[in-house]
């Protein structure tokens, strides 16, 4: 069966859409041939990988991003010569306009993926209610025509059918993690020492985009709730977004690496002590169960789908709102006692081993092969 997997995200992005669908491709069973088709600024043509070089424009509230402009007609042409059975939307940008486009000249049955939840992201971004209703009305839209859509997390699922999509047309695809890449045996004693880190000097850590949507205006007042208690840290903020600039002159002593790939993520996680996810609008957090692998207790907003991603008081903690003291009590109660921390270490790798990717992929290629079978008999 051959999957044509439609997405915005080429892979020189790294990101939660990407991450899960380079797992897609490498656990997919020998029944399933899935296959991305993107757009991106290089060509390429690889037998589960298809971009075509396009151009490439800003994305409103992240300029340095860009979104390529698909031709549509040369995916449509490959599709059939492909004799794809399933098509895959994963992201509501062109590539999901041609993806539905695709579908609907060829009627093949598509699957959806949700994995952003860009209303949020319109709203806080923009600071319009009604700016942020209408990418909400697009977004139902677009995932509406779609056979099932699998959402990342029961959060997530709730926000689906609050938003009017029919309940039996939803599934729950969870997210995995690779305990071979993000392992505490990364841990780089050098990278600590380069960032003055060490026992009395636990390493706080975020990775991931820097934009407000991911809650990270309460990071320079987490410190200084922090600081107001007497517990040493180093703030290191690994990644890049609109926001790094502010938040730079806000946090002056934390150390901000800039985009790194993930062999070097890797590393950073492995060589922090704890890690900090404040955001309430992601609906999944690859990164938290990354932080785990990597052998770091976790704290996370009890909003969004992170905070099913880790064992609550054991791996872990969940935050209520955005409250800098009650999230420094938090981050005390590790950093104040080695022992406590070694021991949600330990729990929180443990945690991320269970977390297995063919596992997690399972409800997502059940949905090719109902699709593509059901497909198959209409078609006898």
């Amino acid at each position: 069966m051959k999957v044509a997997v439609f997405t915005d995200n080429d892979f020189d992005k790294i990101n939660g859409v990407t991450t899960a669908l380079t797992a897609v491709l490498a656990h997919a069973p020998s029944d399933i041939k899935p296959r991305i088709f993107t757009a991106s600024r290089l060509a390429s043509d690889h037998p589960d990988y298809l971009a075509y070089a396009s151009v490439g424009v800003g994305i409103p509230f992240y300029p340095e991003m860009k979104m390529y402009v698909p031709h549509w007609r040369r995916y449509l042409d490959r599709v059939i010569a492909d004799g794809v059975d399933v098509i895959h939307l994963t992201t509501p940008g062109p590539m999901g306009l041609v993806a539905l486009w695709v579908a609907a000249q060829t009627r093949l049955p598509m699957v959806g993926s949700f994995h952003t939840d860009l209303a949020a992201y319109t709203r806080l971004l923009s600071g319009s209610e009604r700016l942020g209703a209408l990418m909400g009305e697009y977004m139902r839209w677009m995932y509406g025509r779609c056979a099932r859509v699998l959402v990342p997390s029961e959060a997530t699922r709730l926000l689906m059918q609050n938003a009017k999509m029919r309940p039996e047309q939803l599934a729950v695809w969870t997210r995995g993690v690779d305990t071979m890449l993000f392992s505490p045996d990364k841990r780089s004693e050098q990278l600590r020492a380069e960032w003055r880190a060490s026992d009395e000097r636990p390493l706080l850590l975020y990775v991931g985009r820097i934009s407000r949507e991911k809650g990270l205006a309460m990071l320079p007042l987490l410190q200084d709730a922090l600081r107001a208690r007497g517990v040493n840290h180093q703030l290191v903020v690994a990644g890049e977004g609109p926001m790094q600039r502010e938040l730079a002159d806000q946090c002056h002593d934390a150390i901000f690496t800039g985009p790194l790939g993930r062999d070097m993520v890797s590393r950073v996680f492995a060589s922090a002590d704890l890690f900090v996810f404040p955001s309430e609008t992601d609906t999944a957090g690859n990164v938290v169960l990354e932080a785990q692998a990597s052998g770091l207790p976790v704290v996370v907003s009890d909003r969004g789908g992170p905070k099913e991603n880790l064992r609550p008081g054991l791996s872990g903690q969940v935050c209520t709102g955005q409250n800098p003291h009650v999230w420094a009590e938090a981050v005390a109660r590790y950093f104040g006692s080695p022992d406590v921390r070694r021991a949600a270490a330990a729990e929180a790798r443990a945690y991320a081993l269970t977390r297995r990717w063919d596992v997690a992929l399972a409800p997502l290629y059940d949905s090719y092969r109902e699709l593509g079978h059901g497909r198959a008999q209409r078609a006898a």
